[in-house]
């Protein structure tokens, strides 16, 4: 009788773990790191006192609510399940509202978003709407024509564009009006970004994509060499080493 009440138990905490673990995917996202103030507001409860978040908090609201930092504070977010895990990184003074999980309104301010797998990102402001869709890491901010997105690892691609765009790293393109429309892609020099970027460095745990990152400006800087060729240019009145960068020409010098 013993033996069958000891395995009626063993089952039945093997049973509770399961479900444990099961519903453990299903929270919201929790505070991974925060730095000065940052708020959760339920749009269901409105009434609600916001609700100061801390490191290890978990947001208690359910879809909608908004998260908010302010100024000179910054937040990261991290939601994990095995089927899709994010981090997420807030800027100051930045408010977004979490609509499902990987789709989101800005009212201000920008974020960063890393994922290892395949993500739609659905993001939505006052005067546009867009859905990138790949995997990697960008920043976005809120602009008054629609968004500035800068992919820093990865290829994505917007979806919801009148003129679909594939988007790699180094890429910075403005989506602008009701649908997104992709501008001329410029290319920014990802080692200089990720040396000075708060959303990148300002935090104390490394993003889940950084040796993808490392990877992404190494990368850069070899196709740059590739490119073009330098020449030293003596040493400036401020003792900084003067770089002349001339474009190798195939044709020869004209």
């Amino acid at each position: 009788m013993k033996l069958f009440w000891l395995l009626s138990a063993t089952v039945f905490l093997a049973v509770g773990e399961g479900y444990g673990q099961t519903h453990k995917e299903k929270h919201n996202p929790f505070v991974s790191a925060v730095f000065g103030k940052a708020f959760a507001v339920s749009k269901q409860n409105p009434d609600l006192a916001p609700q100061k978040l801390d490191q290890n908090d978990s947001v208690v609201y359910q879809v909608p609510y908004s998260l908010v930092t302010s100024k000179d504070s910054f937040l990261e977010i991290k939601y994990e399940s095995f089927a899709q895990s994010y981090t997420m990184r807030m800027g100051q003074s930045t408010g977004v509202e979490f609509r499902k999980n990987s789709k989101f309104y800005i009212f201000q301010g920008s974020i960063l978003l890393a994922g290892l797998g395949e993500m739609s990102w659905s993001l939505e402001s006052n005067v546009s709407k867009v859905e990138l869709t790949g995997s990697g890491t960008l920043i976005a901010e809120v602009i008054p024509v629609g968004f500035k997105v800068l992919i820093l690892e990865g290829s994505f691609s917007t979806l919801t564009s009148v003129e679909d765009s594939s988007l790699e790293s180094g890429d910075l393109v403005l989506l602008t009006g009701e649908k997104g429309k992709p501008s001329q892609k410029i290319k920014i020099e990802l080692p200089l970004l990720l040396s000075t970027s708060r959303l990148i460095n300002h935090f104390p745990d490394p993003l889940i994509t950084q040796s993808r990152l490392i990877s992404a400006a190494q990368v850069q800087v070899l196709r740059m060499k590739s490119k073009y060729n330098a020449f030293i240019g003596g040493v400036s009145e401020d003792r900084q080493l003067r770089i002349w960068k001339v474009p190798s020409s195939e044709k020869g010098d004209k």
